[in-house]
């Protein structure tokens, strides 16, 4: 389904809101959304932006940070707004290109600490927007949607139903595999990938130094095996995405 459709089929009053996001890539950055299965927060999405201040430059500010302390979550705290106002239909422009927030290193809602308020992100690109359906079947194989830039390629594990779980991990691909595969191109788009031997679950989540076998679902050449590296693992939540809300 299309951005332009998921955006159609938002309701039109839906209500403004405070939608977390984690933050992960140094060169290019990126925001994803931590999502919950209630509305409005019921969206997974991935965004490619750039984040501006007038104190100087953000986006280094937030890179010397991780660098020095070495922190693997960051998150951001806009300020509310309404998520559908991300997507419009082709060949039109978003309500919402960019908006305000807090960066924190750490996560904002569990004892972060500020880094840079207020900060102003630029939206580049939408690369993966999606609506939960309650209606869907929990894939059997672990899905991740792959992302990132130039040597920075991340993984985010795709969420479907109750219980689920979120996670951003870096990945490389191993030397002498398919390493032109994820080129930038198809990693614009957010491809979905399908690890073998992995069920689709926290317990069978990839961990740092695994070594995996992927295949393209969507997004990609479907005859290829990509054999991948697992680097840091940036966020996990379960918590969060245990129940679905809507029916408390």
């Amino acid at each position: 389904m299309s951005f332009a459709t998921e955006a159609i089929l938002v309701s039109s009053v839906e209500p403004k809101a405070t939608h977390g996001m984690v933050v992960v890539g140094e060169e290019t950055v990126y925001l994803s959304h931590m999502p919950m299965f209630m509305e409005p927060h019921a969206v997974q999405y991935l965004l490619e932006v750039v984040l501006r201040s007038e104190t100087g430059d953000a986006r280094q500010r937030y890179v010397d940070d991780r660098r020095r302390t070495g922190t693997a979550v960051y998150t951001l705290a806009p300020e509310p707004f309404r998520i559908s106002d991300l997507v419009a239909p082709e060949g039109q422009r978003p309500e919402l290109t960019s908006f305000t927030g807090t960066l924190f290193r750490g996560h904002f809602e569990r004892g972060g600490t500020e880094i840079i308020d207020p900060v102003t992100v630029e939206v580049q690109r939408v690369v993966h927007f999606r609506r939960f359906d309650h209606h869907a079947s929990r894939p059997e194989a672990l899905n991740y949607l792959a992302f990132g830039k130039g040597d920075e390629l991340f993984f985010a594990h795709r969420i479907t139903k109750p219980p689920d779980f979120d996670q951003h991990i870096a990945v490389r691909h191993v030397p002498g595999g398919a390493d032109a595969v994820l080129t930038d191109d198809i990693l614009r788009k957010g491809p979905r990938l399908e690890i073998s031997g992995r069920a689709d679950r926290p317990d069978d989540r990839l961990h740092e130094s695994d070594q995996v076998t992927a295949k393209f679902l969507d997004g990609g050449p479907d005859d290829v095996d990509l054999r991948l590296l697992v680097g840091r693992e940036f966020y996990e939540e379960e918590g969060d995405l245990a129940t679905d809300m809507h029916s408390h």
